[in-house]
């Protein structure tokens, strides 16, 4: 009888149905001798993987480019920890070959007005294994964790004079204070005796947040102001914003629309997306043109980038007209600016919905002259005559 050292009910079961002939045994044989060498080939190919030394380790982190930040979803309100799921914070740590290494983790931050960076939150990790290549997710790196990732010691070094500085900022404002953050990550080398050992590589990210909030994003249009007559087609367009990412929109104000915003709803002229410089100058190949005695709106939409969501804040709405030469226009509003009053706000609220004096002036259904109507209202002033304006 053959002994058999290990899953011996399987073998034993074998064992019965080989009693009845020899074919079966040498077939047990062949499938036993397979077996040890697929061991074979594993050990080998474990102990060469063991044998590969990490020389060098690579960090791939997301970018983290924020105007604002939500610091709830990046610290545990209940622990004042390190959140355990941070949305979109997952990397990669590579290594050229098997081992363990261990991490360093430093949080600095530099608020707005600061004259350097101050050390917030240093962490230390316990020796892991890596395999070439792991991920790495804020979980990684919090407190009470369960992954393989330790942190050594206590949880954390804290900078509480800091620390507390957030807090208190926390309980007015749910986001995070202006300034820079920046999140540093060493990996080293692990001694014989479990000790931190070489630098194998680093990466830095800085989150640089703008504002402490969307709604303090404030666009503000300079030129052309509303209502402006613009003697050219290719207008200069000019605003600020705190955010550099914006795009400029300008519409053609057609008759049928009673209201800027109404004149928005169609397809715009243009749509330019502008990144940096503050003033955008209307490009002459641009699929439409601007046109002579016409009406357009225009407004700048900035894009507030946070952890959560992209928010988009805009200007105001304004109106200019293309006049290149329009002798009329001009002589008509110097008569409506004369006479004040009602007449004056007439004109002008008719000039911004983009009405523009064409055609003939006829005094009593007859044709007269722009310097027949000028002499016509000198004398009408002189003698205090009332003079009443209506639309129709």
């Amino acid at each position: 009888m053959v002994t058999y050292q290990m899953h011996d009910q399987l073998y034993l079961g074998l064992e019965n149905k080989l009693s009845s002939g020899g074919f079966k045994m040498k077939r047990f044989i062949v499938i036993r001798k397979l077996g040890l060498l697929f061991a074979a080939i594993a050990t080998i190919g474990l102990s060469t993987s063991k044998a590969q030394t990490i020389t060098h380790v690579d960090f791939d982190l997301p970018s983290f480019n924020y105007d604002v930040i939500y610091l709830a979803d990046f610290i545990d309100v209940t622990s004042n920890k390190l959140a355990q799921n941070i949305p979109n914070f997952s990397g990669t740590i590579r290594a050229n070959g098997v081992g363990q290494i261990m991490l360093d983790a430093t949080a600095l931050v530099q608020f707005k007005g600061d004259p350097s960076p101050e050390e917030l939150v240093f962490a230390e990790t316990e020796p892991f294994t890596i395999n070439f290549t792991r991920t790495l997710t804020s979980s990684d790196l919090a407190a009470g964790s369960v992954s393989d990732i330790k942190i050594k010691g206590s949880p954390y070094r804290e900078n509480q004079s800091l620390r507390d500085r957030i807090q208190n900022y926390a309980k007015q404002i749910p986001t995070a204070p202006v300034g820079q953050y920046i999140l540093r990550l060493e990996a080293y080398s692990v001694t014989s005796s479990g000790d931190k050992g070489t630098l194998l590589g680093s990466i830095q990210k800085i989150i640089s947040v703008r504002n402490a909030s969307p709604d303090e994003v404030q666009v503000n249009l300079i030129d052309p102001q509303p209502g402006a007559v613009v003697s050219t087609t290719l207008p200069t367009f000019s605003w600020t914003s705190p955010n550099p990412d914006v795009t400029l929109f300008v519409y053609e104000k057609l008759p049928i629309y009673q209201s800027l915003e109404e004149a928005i709803t169609g397809i715009p002229f243009l749509k330019q997306e502008v990144n940096g410089p503050q003033t955008f100058t209307y490009p002459a190949n641009a699929p439409r043109r601007l046109e002579q005695n016409k009406s357009y709106v225009w407004f700048v939409q900035a894009a507030v980038t946070t952890n959560r969501q992209t928010v988009q804040r805009q200007s105001e709405v304004r109106l200019f007209r293309i006049q290149l030469d329009n002798r009329a226009n001009q002589e008509v509003s110097d008569i409506m600016n004369g006479f004040g009053g009602s007449a004056a706000g007439t004109f002008s609220t008719l000039e911004s919905i983009g009405w523009i004096p064409t055609g003939t002036i006829t005094l009593d259904g007859k044709p007269v002259t722009l310097d027949d109507l000028k002499a016509l209202v000198a004398k009408l002033t002189s003698q205090n005559i009332k003079v009443t304006v209506r639309v129709e």
